[in-house]
């Protein structure tokens, strides 16, 4: 047997030099990422200790900015009147900061959370990118019989930084970066050398992970899944990436505690990696393994056939909680899937209480409710499936009596279920509509890098399932490449189900790429619509409690 050569930290990281970094920081109208607002971005992108370009935008937060922070940042309601809202700006940030950039803050859990949380308010994806937090960083590398405290001005006026920090966000994110130089030169002699060993710099990898760092030796940097093996051959762990290299290093690295991962490392002896052509392909075919192979080390996706969903039985036959979502071609009808098989119970009370009345909920039988009329089944049918006013109006009612009598705690207990129930139904809608289509081909404007630059993304789907992917170059027609797809991946449509029944969690990742932006229908067979989807939006009850907290005469 060859001896195995001893691995240098490039092998296995971004080395430095060559890592892109963009520094950012916020300007804001308070400390809770949940209840304030940004008021200014400032970022500055560096590669190889070059600037690359900076970005800085003033934020309208839609709210008054209070007087103590007005005065501390000088940054009024004057100040950004006209300037334009988050939903425009952060688009505009993220694509600055582009796929393959970590970000860089000085105490990062602020800046990074509140950016988190304008991503989710505005219904974007958060690209969940490496972040390196030059406060923890400064902690390690800057004692205090160096220096009195760990502030972005005491360590900017330590190193000598050429700008000095003054509570304006261009200003702080260039004064960080002066830092962050100073550290990276602080630690290069310990080794630090790669962009895995500066985020990792203010802790130390187990030793375990340092003995099995060359599995990751020669993972290439493309999209796809990556198997961790036994000396026998098992599968111990599936997971994902749209860069497997990248991914599969940090196992080695300070940042991976997972414990579930740190115990199966001794027993890895090898690792296997499947190249995909997107990352869309990756994910969907992680799914298949883990359901496939059952890895001991995987926690989520084990059984995903064993999924719980309130079932409404034909006509005769009640609601009750069921593993398998089962056809619909006779006249039943289903949501979810659910959480957990403990929500079964309360949103079967709330359709019932809705549609038959109280005294009906309340003499369900435990196991399965009372078999309702034919006109109640309908109607019930109708709030699953197509129209869900009539449980909105009365869970609405509901509220306002609770409020009125000040039972809170009541009153937002059948808010969430009611907002449990609008989620149930939705993602069945969506499940439900994608399931019926024979063969959608949709492309979309590529994020992966294809020959000649930025081209489509072109996905094939079967009755909910994944049956193809391609990348077509910016030059060419897509619709042979789409053609060619509709002729491959035919056997999917044998194993469709009703509901995606067994692989809902597959057809939710393709439903989240075709609601993507600028997607386009190439080809389809059948019809491509999502029937009453909006219908299910958490937005509605919001609504109809408003118009019923109006007062009579009002």
């Amino acid at each position: 047997m060859p001896a195995r050569r001893q691995l240098s930290f490039e092998d296995l990281g971004t080395p430095l030099a060559e890592a892109t970094l963009v520094v950012v920081d916020l300007e804001t109208t308070g400390t809770d990422p949940a209840a304030d607002a940004i008021t200014e971005i400032g970022a500055v992108k560096v590669r190889g200790g070059e600037v690359l370009g900076e970005f800085r935008t003033f934020v309208d937060p839609e709210r008054p900015i209070p007087a103590y922070i007005a005065s501390l940042t000088g940054i009024s309601d004057a100040t950004v009147r006209g300037a334009p809202s988050i939903r425009t700006v952060l688009p505009m940030f993220l694509d600055f900061v582009g796929p393959e950039a970590a970000l860089v803050a000085h105490n990062a859990r602020f800046d990074i959370g509140f950016l988190r949380a304008r991503a989710a308010e505005c219904a974007l994806e958060w690209p969940a990118p490496t972040v390196l937090d030059t406060l923890a960083l400064a902690r390690t590398v800057f004692r205090r019989d160096e220096v009195r405290d760990h502030k972005l001005s005491t360590l900017a006026a330590h190193v000598g930084a050429a700008v000095t920090p003054d509570h304006r966000a261009l200003s702080d994110a260039r004064a960080t970066v002066d830092v962050l130089h100073a550290i990276i030169a602080r630690l290069g002699p310990t080794g630090a050398s790669t962009l895995e060993d500066l985020g990792t710099a203010h802790r130390r990898a187990k030793p375990v992970q340092l003995r099995k760092k060359h599995l990751a030796a020669d993972v290439p940097s493309v999209p796809g899944v990556y198997q961790f093996l036994d000396a026998h051959g098992s599968v111990l762990y599936v997971g994902t990436s749209r860069n497997l290299r990248s991914r599969v290093r940090t196992y080695f690295t300070a940042s991976e505690t997972r414990r579930a991962i740190l115990d199966m490392l001794p027993r890895a002896e090898s690792l296997r990696v499947i190249e995909c052509a997107t990352a869309t392909e990756a994910a969907v075919r992680e799914l298949r393994l883990i359901a496939q192979e059952k890895p001991p080390s995987n926690r989520r996706g084990l059984r995903p056939e064993a999924a719980h969903w309130l079932r409404l039985g034909p006509t005769g036959e009640g609601l009750r909680g069921a593993r398998l979502a089962r056809t619909e071609a006779d006249g039943s009808a289903h949501i979810g899937p659910l959480a957990s098989r403990h929500d079964a119970q309360p949103l079967r009370g709330l359709l019932t209480d809705a549609v038959m009345g109280r005294g009906a909920a309340l003499e369900a039988d435990p196991a399965r409710s009372a078999a309702p009329s034919s006109g109640h089944h309908e109607r019930l049918r109708r709030a699953m499936v197509a129209d869900p006013r009539e449980v909105l109006d009365h869970a609405a009612s509901r509220l306002r009596v609770h409020v009125d009598a000040g039972r809170y705690e009541e009153a937002e207990k059948l808010r969430r279920l009611a907002l449990a129930y609008l989620d149930a139904a939705r993602r069945a809608s969506r499940l439900r509509a994608l399931a019926e289509v024979p063969l959608l081909i949709a492309a979309r404007p590529s994020t992966e890098a294809v020959i000649g630059g930025r081209g489509w993304e072109l996905l094939a789907v079967r009755h909910g399932r994944f049956s193809g992917t391609t990348l077509v170059p910016a030059a060419k027609d897509p619709l042979p490449f789409a053609r060619s797809l509709a002729m491959t991946g035919t056997g999917e449509a044998e194993l469709a189900a009703p509901l995606c029944q067994g692989y809902h969690q597959e057809a939710e990742i393709l439903l989240g790429w075709l609601e993507g932006e600028g997607v386009r229908t190439v080809l389809c067979e059948g019809s491509w619509q999502v029937p009453a989807r909006a219908r299910f939006e958490a937005e509605h009850l919001s609504r109809r409690f408003a118009m019923t907290s109006t007062a009579p005469g009002e």
